[in-house]
């Protein structure tokens, strides 16, 4: 699940930063939503006006709830999937003991952020629709910018993966348009410390089905795979990946957004088919 604040891959917020204008985040706020599985769901909102409010510890879009207390996030979720129109409700509570308090810089020149909130939580799922019910470990984390995302990258691949003893890698690599930026490789303790992740090399997963690249990195002599593709979009693939990290053997969550393909007008045509809202401007 994901909430924007200034809803990046939207085709309507868009439009308003392609026209020179000043485009206000909040006037395109939105909430996407993927149950992967036999109950498999996909939901993607736009909302502004009244139908968003925003406060220090809540977050309301359309008719979703986010709020944050001491212990952790309680999401209270009613939205409908595009173009099929069926129903994605219930709630998600996710606790952590520890938040942290790192934010890694994105770009060079520090407009873009990356702050792992919580990268290992426990997660509390009970969806009435599609009914699902189940507890395990979550994640959380979040992104800020002070420009497009489109301006300063060309895109970027995530990864996170579980290890051993409560910890968890997480590897961040960006394309900026200009310049070079390192990549990003953090292992998080139970307790939410990180420490520097060395010595990976890059792999190559193969292209999606819409063909676009992924890639990761992972110790010298490992041969990371997809298990499976469980987003597949013209600009965007995430992937479980069977790979190697830290000499651990492990199964990890994978992204790649490709943002050339992004601006793309044939993508940004297909976008509005499965935003809901989109079309309030």
């Amino acid at each position: 699940m994901i909430a924007f604040v200034g809803a990046v891959f939207s085709p309507a917020y868009f439009r308003s930063r392609r026209t020179g204008l000043v485009a206000d985040p909040l006037a395109h706020c939105g909430l996407h939503v993927v149950v992967h599985g036999e109950r498999h769901a996909w939901a993607s909102s736009e909302w502004s006006g009244e139908r968003v409010q925003r406060q220090a510890d809540a977050l309301v879009i359309g008719d979703s709830r986010i709020v944050r207390d001491a212990r952790g996030i309680t999401i209270d979720l009613d939205e409908r999937t595009r173009p099929w129109g069926s129903d994605i409700r219930g709630r998600i509570r996710l606790e952590t003991e520890s938040w942290c308090r790192s934010v890694f810089a994105l770009d060079g020149d520090g407009r873009h952020g990356w702050w792992p909130v919580a990268p290992r939580a426990r997660i509390e799922v009970a969806l009435e629709r599609p009914a699902l019910r189940f507890v395990g470990t979550g994640y959380h984390d979040a992104n800020a910018g002070s420009e497009a995302l489109e301006q300063a990258f060309a895109g970027w691949s995530w990864c996170r993966a579980p290890l051993s003893g409560d910890r968890v890698a997480v590897l961040y690599d960006v394309r900026p348009r200009e310049g070079i930026v390192p990549p990003i490789g953090v292992v998080f303790d139970a307790s939410g410390r990180a420490r520097s992740l060395p010595d990976l090399v890059p792999a190559s997963l193969g292209p999606s089905r819409w063909r676009v690249a992924r890639s990761t990195r992972a110790d010298a002599h490992a041969s990371p795979r997809v298990i499976r593709s469980l987003v597949d979009a013209p600009f965007y693939a995430r992937s479980l990946v069977d790979t190697t990290i830290a000499g651990e053997h492990t199964v990890a969550v994978h992204e790649t957004v490709d943002l050339d393909r992004f601006t793309r007008r044939s993508t940004q045509w297909m976008l509005p088919f499965r935003i809901r809202g989109v079309g309030w401007r």
